[in-house]
């Protein structure tokens, strides 16, 4: 008689569910929030790597990726140089910048 098994993401899906009725986590999000804290806890490169995945794809800043992967953008930027990867040089409009020059004038007078 043939077995049936789940997939692996099945597996995890329903391990999910259920310390979630279990009262372990008040939502499935919340359990998986914290699953994925602690793997970046105990394996840091991964939170580097989710954080240059993440830059590369234009969903963060490059100064949000730093912080994320707990490294200044300085060294951000250079370690997206180490690996050949080019790095996108955030600027705001001329004109953004001028009202905010204006308005830092405005309050030193």
């Amino acid at each position: 008689m043939p077995t049936t098994t789940r997939n692996a993401a099945g597996e995890i899906e329903a391990d999910v569910a259920a310390i979630v009725r279990a009262g372990c986590f008040a939502s499935e999000e919340d359990a998986v929030r914290e699953a994925v804290q602690t793997l970046f806890a105990v394996k840091p490169h991964l939170r580097t790597e989710a954080a240059i995945q993440r830059y590369l794809a234009g969903e963060i800043t490059l100064g949000r990726a730093a912080e994320l992967a707990g490294i200044t953008r300085w060294r951000f930027q250079e370690l997206l140089a180490s690996r050949g990867l080019r790095v996108e040089l955030e600027a705001r409009p001329p004109a953004e910048l001028d009202e905010a020059a204006e308005r830092i004038r405005r309050r030193r007078s």
